[in-house]
């Protein structure tokens, strides 16, 4: 992910936007003539914990977070929130990176706000907070 970031960049949502719904035959499917600027970054590796990802934010640099997933990903909450079940276990095989653009509290414990690639159909407007009990055991953050 930093390497497609720093060598090829990332265009706005407006150049490429999100698919109504998957092609039925992906083959069939051809990216944009043109996407418009290209947005890169040298981005860089850093720590797994929540403080560091705080850390971080509160310098205003956006985080991207290779997340293990779970059910209560797929559903966030009407309020936009993804906290796990006491009995819900990370699922290694699924692996999604989401943008770590603010944080918060939920219920009186940190809370990270992301930003999702899955479209405005998703969570608020394309946005959701992870509970620190979501994300401890499911976290591989990058800084952007």
């Amino acid at each position: 992910m930093l390497d497609a970031l720093r060598l090829d960049g990332q265009p706005d949502e407006k150049g490429w936007p999100y698919l109504a719904a998957v092609p039925a035959d992906h083959r069939l499917w051809t990216p944009p003539a043109t996407v418009g600027p290209l947005y890169g970054r040298n981005g860089q590796r850093d720590g797994t914990d929540l403080s560091s990802i705080l850390a971080a934010l509160d310098r205003d640099t956006p985080v991207l977070m290779l997340t293990m997933l779970s059910r209560s990903f797929f559903q966030p909450r009407g309020d936009g929130v993804v906290d796990p079940a006491n009995d819900e276990l990370p699922e290694p095989a699924q692996r999604h990176a989401v943008v770590a653009v603010g944080h918060g509290t939920v219920d009186g414990t940190p809370a990270i706000l992301i930003r999702n690639s899955w479209g405005p159909g998703w969570g608020l407007e394309g946005h959701a907070w992870l509970t620190e009990r979501f994300l401890a055991p499911r976290l591989s953050p990058r800084q952007i």
